[in-house]
């Protein structure tokens, strides 16, 4: 897939509605449906026999990830996260981090594998393999019906205070473009941080803020809403994929995801969860 048309498709699912809000602690899941086991993992590939343990977040971002009404885990990449265990015969296991502790809790062997709307990205595939599963892109969220002339990722920007996710694409991207406005004589944009995305549109809205940038599908979920006061401006931009991240010296884990990712596109159980979430035009068709 282009990346026009991967952007364009992001912005076709932005306004998403999905289910739950707020973060959570570690949570084992119930026992995945084992009946389509289609690979096994040695124990030894595995941080505890039998179980699949999963890196997840606790921003808050649905439709990937949030909490129901009580406090359990939904979303896309949950559900997805459950199909995988259940087709390696394990049970999965939550394990809740911050965004910017993901590689470092896989690291340190806290859980098997991220499925956390990790971006893949150049620097991360040096010390983390992928399986790609979604496809995601940036946006940029203004109070509604504020006139701050922000059009977007650009130099609407220029001067103005946002927020970004620590650790996230939104950040590194809003600070190429703080570089860019300096580079042009222009003032550079003041870039606050955060670990939870509502916060962010709390303070957008309260007039702390003039922008926060995070995942555009995130920012169309609650626009949607129609509760948070924020509106998406501009397009979405820099689409690009997400995966399950498993160390390099686990190939055996690997490949087993890989496999439990190809069976489920094939029986169409990958299709019908994306579609539960309404991610249609995010699925990841290995041309992206």
């Amino acid at each position: 897939m282009h990346t026009i048309t991967r952007i364009a498709a992001v912005a076709a699912v932005a306004g998403i509605a999905a289910l739950g809000l707020a973060a959570c602690s570690s949570s084992p899941a119930p026992a995945a449906d084992t009946a389509s086991t289609i690979a096994t993992v040695a124990p030894t590939a595995l941080r505890s026999a039998d179980t699949l343990s999963i890196c997840t977040t606790n921003l808050g971002s649905p439709p990937n990830i949030s909490t129901d009404e009580s406090g359990n885990l939904v979303g896309s990449e949950i559900d997805l996260a459950k199909a995988v265990a259940g087709r390696l015969g394990l049970t999965p296991d939550f394990v809740t981090v911050d965004f910017s502790a993901l590689i470092p809790s896989l690291q340190a062997k806290q859980c098997d594998v991220i499925m956390a709307s990790l971006y893949i990205k150049p620097e991360r595939k040096e010390v983390v393999d992928f399986v790609p599963y979604l496809t995601s892109a940036t946006g940029v969220a203004v109070k509604q019906g504020a006139d701050a002339g922000i059009t977007g990722l650009d130099d609407s920007l220029c001067g103005k205070k946002v927020m970004v996710t620590v650790g996230t694409t939104a950040q590194d991207l809003a600070e190429k473009q703080s570089t860019t406005c300096t580079s042009e004589g222009k003032k550079p944009l003041d870039i606050s941080t955060n670990n939870q995305a509502t916060v962010g549109f709390q303070q957008l809205v309260s007039g702390q803020l003039d922008a926060y940038l995070d995942a555009a599908e995130l920012i169309g979920y609650y626009q949607k809403q129609g509760t948070a006061g924020i509106e998406m401006v501009g397009d979405p931009t820099d689409a690009i994929d997400i995966g399950a991240a498993t160390l390099k010296d686990n190939t055996a884990l690997h490949e087993a995801i890989q496999k439990a990712f190809d069976d489920l596109v094939s029986t169409g159980d990958y299709e019908n969860i994306l579609s539960t979430w309404g991610q249609e035009a995010l699925a990841y068709n290995g041309s992206n």
